[in-house]
C-alpha cells in the first residue's frame, strides 16, 4: 500500500504526554467501561481502613479518576469527591454517573484549586504515568497546597519490584515505554517517594505487597502521608 501523502507527517505534530495518555485510555475505556472493575479499588480500601480512627474532612480530590469507581464509592460514604482525568470517554462516563468529574491534566486543574480546601488527595496508580522528575515535584508542591493543614495524601503506584520494571525503552530513571502507542511508566521506589515527600509530608503508613490476581498480578507501593503544619527549612 502506497503511504497517503497527503497525511502531514506525525513528526511535525509530536503528541504531548497528556495526549498520548488520554488516547490510551478512551481506546481502553471504550472497549471495556469497567476497565478495573466495579466498586472500591483494593487501594481506596485500604485508605479508608488506614484513616478510620483519623479526624479527615469531608472534600476529596481524586487525581487520575478515570470512569469513577472510587468516586461513586467516597460519594455513597457521604463524602464529597471530585475527580479530575485527561480521559474523554472515562470522565463522560463518570459524568453519565452523576459524579463530579473534570476532564483535564492534574497539573492544570490543581493551578485553578484553593490553597488548604481539600482534606484528602487521593490516587490511584496515577503517578505511575508519563511524569518527568520535575513534574511529581510541581504535582507534590500543587498537592501540598491544596490540602487542608493536617490533611491527608494517599497514593498507590507500581513500585521497582514490579515484573514490568526494566522491559522495554527506557525514557529516563525508571522510566519505561513498554506498551506500543502507550503511556511511559516511571516505577517508584521507596527513595522516591521520600524525596518526593520532604519537607511536605510526613508519612503516616506504607505498605509494599502484589495486587491482582492471575495472568498480570503488579507490584505496589501504598503510602498514606499527612500536611505538615509548617514547612520544614
Amino acid at each position: 500500500m502506497t503511504p497517503d501523502r497527503r497525511r502531514p507527517k506525525v513528526a511535525r505534530n509530536p503528541v504531548s504526554a497528556p495526549q498520548r495518555q488520554a488516547r490510551f485510555w478512551d481506546a481502553q475505556y471504550r472497549s471495556d467501561p469497567t476497565f478495573f472493575g466495579t466498586g472500591a479499588s483494593p487501594f481506596l480500601k485500604w485508605t479508608l481502613a488506614a484513616l478510620r480512627d483519623r479526624p479527615v474532612g469531608r472534600t476529596w480530590l481524586e487525581l487520575g479518576s478515570g470512569y469513577g469507581r472510587d468516586l461513586a464509592e467516597l460519594r455513597s460514604l457521604g463524602h464529597s469527591a471530585r475527580g479530575v482525568d485527561v480521559s474523554d470517554v472515562g470522565t463522560a462516563l463518570a459524568r453519565r454517573a452523576r459524579l463530579d468529574a473534570v476532564r483535564a491534566p492534574a497539573l492544570h486543574f490543581l493551578a485553578g484549586v484553593e490553597p488548604g480546601s481539600v482534606g484528602v488527595v487521593f490516587s490511584n496508580l496515577f503517578l505511575n504515568m508519563e511524569f518527568s522528575e520535575e513534574e511529581h515535584e510541581r504535582l507534590f508542591e500543587e498537592i501540598h497546597r491544596v490540602i487542608a493543614p493536617g490533611g491527608y495524601h494517599a497514593y498507590s503506584v507500581r513500585s521497582v519490584a514490579d515484573q514490568w520494571y526494566g522491559r522495554g525503552r527506557r525514557t529516563a530513571p525508571d522510566s519505561f515505554d513498554f506498551v506500543p502507542h502507550g503511556p511511559v511508566l516511571h516505577f517508584f521506589s521507596r527513595e522516591y517517594a521520600a524525596r518526593l515527600r520532604r519537607g511536605r509530608f510526613r508519612a503516616l503508613r506504607t505498605w509494599e505487597g502484589v495486587e491482582g490476581e492471575g495472568e498480570f498480578p503488579i507490584s505496589v507501593l501504598y503510602i498514606l502521608e499527612q500536611k505538615r503544619a509548617t514547612r520544614r527549612k
